[in-house]
């Protein structure tokens, strides 16, 4: 497939291509990998600096799965440029093409593959942040438009990003088998409401948007939560879990003052409604009331929902801000600060699920330990002929545009 659309200066690759990263200099790839341990940058970031630092790419080079089809290269406010990687028709051409293959491929599923430029002239991170900012502001844009969806990526992404794989051996298929067998000796509304629960947790282990990951989890919590403190009757596999009581006047006034004298100072508007939501509704009083109870043996747990501020807030406030839109999530940063909290969250939900079990069939439901293992999807090489895989965008992310 030839672009004829003319390359810009200080781009790394030609048009809907990503090449080898080629540097032999171990001073300048020592320099580059530093932007990779920076705290204070976003995942896009440290990628945008760790290219630009290495082969001196510059601007943001990007790949875009989307579900317009754009049949043209096009020019989007603030210099962004994005061109297709795809045929605009394939009428006429011969199937054996493998881009005619991977075209009816994106049609078939709404999702097209397209090369992404955003030329970049000051390095400094104010102005790289302002740039990933506005690129993700014009992106969203189209949603307003119609039903148009848009996601991006950098072209090279730290490994740190790709999570493990996991292999699964007889051993472990053994548990999910015993597992599976001990839930259908339960009574039917505690089967549907801990897989409803669980679902929800699987469904975040397969969401992009660490906002969905994360509400996905607490959702997944709150959901057995309830069912065993407001709907468990006294034949539920649970009952022995419930643990909360309705509040008495005296503790909501009492709660409603701890939690203004809290955060009234800094957010009068989040003061209320933390107050109406833990103290007057009283949800929050009964998660903490069991979960308490169910973290008896895991205080950490317990203390990462409840007490312990990063950023500025706990897991359970950081839910309150998304669950009210407090979060802006054109914000890289604003990002980074969910997907940083992605990995606690996830694991408060997964040891909750288990404790519970625990306390019902009183021993372990999993303990046979896994191997894990992290592939690298690029590596730097010393000269362009060491690398012989796909250099075409539309080869190398047109399966993946399959799987998002």
């Amino acid at each position: 497939m030839s672009i004829e659309f003319k390359v810009p200066p200080g781009k790394y690759n030609k048009w809907c291509e990503r090449r080898a990263l080629v540097c032999n200099d171990q001073a300048i790839i020592s320099k580059a990998n530093l932007y990779l341990r920076k705290k204070n940058l976003s995942q896009k970031e440290k990628a945008a600096l760790f290219l630009h630092e290495l082969v001196n790419c510059q601007g943001l080079e990007f790949v875009v799965f989307s579900s317009a089809k754009f049949k043209k290269a096009v020019n989007l406010p603030g210099n962004i440029v994005l061109v297709p990687c795809f045929y605009p028709e394939v009428a006429g051409k011969s199937w054996n093409d493998r881009l005619v293959q991977l075209t009816i491929m994106m049609q078939e599923h709404a999702r097209f593959v397209y090369d992404g430029w955003l030329p970049i002239s000051d390095w400094n991170i104010e102005d790289l942040r302002e740039s990933v900012n506005h690129l993700n502001r014009i992106l969203t844009l189209f949603s307003n438009q119609e039903r148009i969806w848009f996601m991006w990526e950098p072209k090279y992404i730290p490994h740190q990003l790709y999570p493990p794989s996991h292999l699964i051996e007889d051993n472990h298929l053994n548990e999910i088998t015993d597992l599976n067998l001990i839930i259908q000796t339960w009574p039917d509304n505690d089967v549907s409401a801990y897989y409803r629960g669980l679902s929800w947790l699987s469904q975040s282990l397969i969401l992009p948007q660490p906002a969905a990951r994360f509400l996905f989890c607490i959702v997944s919590i709150e959901s057995l939560v309830t069912y065993i403190e407001r709907e468990a009757t006294n034949d539920s596999i649970f009952y022995s879990l419930k643990s909360s009581r309705p509040y008495t006047k005296e503790e909501r006034e009492k709660c409603i003052e701890d939690t203004l004298n809290h955060h009234l100072i800094n957010n009068p508007i989040n003061a209320i409604q933390i107050s109406y939501s833990k103290c007057v509704r009283s949800i929050t009083k009964i998660l903490q009331d069991h979960l308490k109870r169910v973290f008896i043996n895991d205080p950490e747990s317990y203390s990462l929902l409840f007490e312990n501020e990063i950023s500025g807030m706990t897991l359970y406030e950081l839910r309150h801000k998304l669950a009210h839109g407090g979060i802006d999530m054109m914000d890289d940063v604003q990002r980074e600060i969910i997907s940083s909290r992605i990995w606690d969250i996830e694991n408060i939900t997964r040891k909750y699920y288990n404790a519970v079990l625990k306390m019902i069939l009183d021993k372990p439901s999993f303990e046979q330990k896994m191997v894990k293992s992290i592939s690298y999807p690029f590596q730097i090489v010393s000269h362009e002929g060491m690398y012989k895989g796909p250099i075409l965008m539309a080869e190398i992310y047109g399966q993946k545009s399959m799987l998002t």
